[in-house]
């Protein structure tokens, strides 16, 4: 009775060990996936930032980027920096923790807005900072695909 006690218990551990192994298997797959899509979105300059806090307070605002057009509305302290223009530089490189992004309105387009700077980790995680004519606003948040 001892022994089937025995070879029940190792039983049981060894469907309990594959499961875990299947389990952070499925993870490593996971982060592989999203890894994937985040480069896919930044290579092809197609996403949306989606901010859920500015300065540390939670928040509402986004950074939409396509091919062609920049569509900005972002949390200020007076009154939303709104951005809608087909005319700005954008410039993307591999950073040590991710892809770092410059965009940069051009001249005219808007004087507010002088430039945006996007940290993005291969989870989609984002940290932006806005500088402007009133001050750096700094956002956190995610980027994810948009259909339009």
């Amino acid at each position: 009775m001892k022994n089937l006690s025995r070879l029940l218990l190792v039983f049981a551990l060894g469907i309990w060990g594959l499961n875990t192994a299947k389990a952070q298997s499925s993870m490593q797959d996971d982060k592989a996936d999203k890894a994937t899509e985040v480069k896919q979105l930044v290579n092809n300059k197609d996403y949306v930032f989606e901010a859920t806090n500015a300065n540390g307070a939670k928040t509402m605002g986004y950074v939409a980027i396509s091919k062609d057009t920049l569509i900005a509305n972002l949390p200020e302290s007076k009154r939303p920096l709104k951005i809608s223009t087909a005319n700005y530089a954008y410039s993307e490189w591999r950073g040590k923790t991710g892809y770092e992004i410059l965009i940069k309105p051009k001249a005219g387009i808007t004087g507010k807005v002088k430039q945006i700077r996007m940290e993005v980790t291969p989870q989609g995680h984002a940290s932006v900072l806005v500088k402007s004519n009133h001050g750096p606003l700094s956002l956190n948040g995610y980027i994810k695909q948009e259909d339009y």
